[in-house]
């Protein structure tokens, strides 16, 4: 065991050191190129309609945990709650800010709503937080649906047995490095947000459901200052924060769970979908081909149906 994790560390700093070298290289290129282009930042004072588009819901603040969130609310709200958690957090989080503390901002915010539990929905960095809430919590939760997001335990797995996983993760390790992702990210005007949702290797397939605009209200979003540190705090969060004992009784998740993959997912692997099994004791899986990580943008009529008929199949408590 000592030597397969040593080996997985040198793997690591190889990993690691390719990539940093990599990115600095191309910022140097850009930079050379044309550094006007390099430097670039549009200014952007006002959010793209689509931001404050009122068929979204109602924008409203909510104070859960000694903290300020904000929310899109649509609905009846005499109905269950539905709390959709996404992966790009728009909040400022330090680097302290641990996965215990995401946990408690949940568990406090369900409340905070005027519910007792949840319909608990999470993609991406929502789904490695709503795991853990229907881990430890799941007398808050009435149903779980994750997209494109594995349990903590399968990631681990695949990220010690995987070559294939260690190498699309490589992104993780360079975002320990303080600034320098922050900086990478708003080269040329932010065009890594652009190519991350539009490109052939890692964007949405279906570009109907993914126009300017939005892409747009990316930049805009990510254009506020201290905005890109936050979600990338999440990684740094990975390696810093603190374990927690978790007690046998709560090894197993007895939450329904409906896990929706978009099989493209160009930095997971389809396969960690399929790794649930001695985890969730009542589980759902829904593959999608042809779909990319961004799965509720490629199909978004597909995910709600099946997340429809999984909620249909039993009551959910009011």
């Amino acid at each position: 065991m000592a030597l397969k994790k040593l080996r997985l560390l040198a793997a690591v700093a190889v990993l690691f050191c390719v990539y940093a070298v990599g990115q600095l290289l191309y910022v140097l290129f850009a930079l050379l190129r044309n550094p006007r282009k390099a430097l670039k930042r549009t200014a952007r004072d006002i959010p793209p309609a689509c931001l404050l588009d009122p068929a979204l819901g109602s924008h409203e603040y909510v104070t859960a945990n000694g903290l300020k969130f904000h929310c899109v609310c649509a609905g009846d709200t005499s109905k269950p709650l539905m709390l959709l958690l996404h992966g790009f957090p728009e909040r400022v989080w330090s680097s302290e800010y641990s996965f215990n503390h995401l946990t408690a901002d949940i568990v406090e915010l369900i409340p905070a709503l005027g519910h007792s539990s949840c319909i608990l929905v999470g993609h991406d960095w929502g789904g490695v937080v709503s795991w853990r809430v229907t881990q430890r919590y799941p007398e808050l939760v009435d149903r779980h649906i994750v997209l494109n997001c594995p349990h903590g335990r399968v990631f681990k797995n695949f990220l010690e047995n995987s070559w294939t996983q260690l190498r699309r993760s490589w992104f993780i390790f360079l975002f320990q490095i303080p600034r320098l992702p922050e900086a990478l990210i708003s080269l040329q005007d932010y065009q890594f947000l652009e190519q991350l949702f539009t490109s052939h290797t890692s964007g949405v397939k279906n570009r109907d459901q993914f126009p300017a605009e939005v892409v747009e209200a990316y930049k805009y979003t990510f254009s506020r200052p201290g905005a890109l540190t936050g979600p990338i705090n999440y990684y740094r969060a990975m390696f810093s924060s603190p374990k927690d004992s978790l007690p046998r009784d709560k090894w197993t998740i007895s939450v329904p769970t409906l896990i929706i993959w978009g099989d493209d997912d160009h930095v997971l692997q389809r396969e960690m979908a399929d790794c649930h099994d001695t985890i969730c004791s009542d589980l759902t899986v829904k593959h999608i081909p042809n779909c990319s990580h961004w799965v509720q943008q490629d199909v978004p009529d597909l995910c709600d149906q099946y997340m429809t008929d999984f909620l249909s199949t039993k009551s959910v408590s009011m």
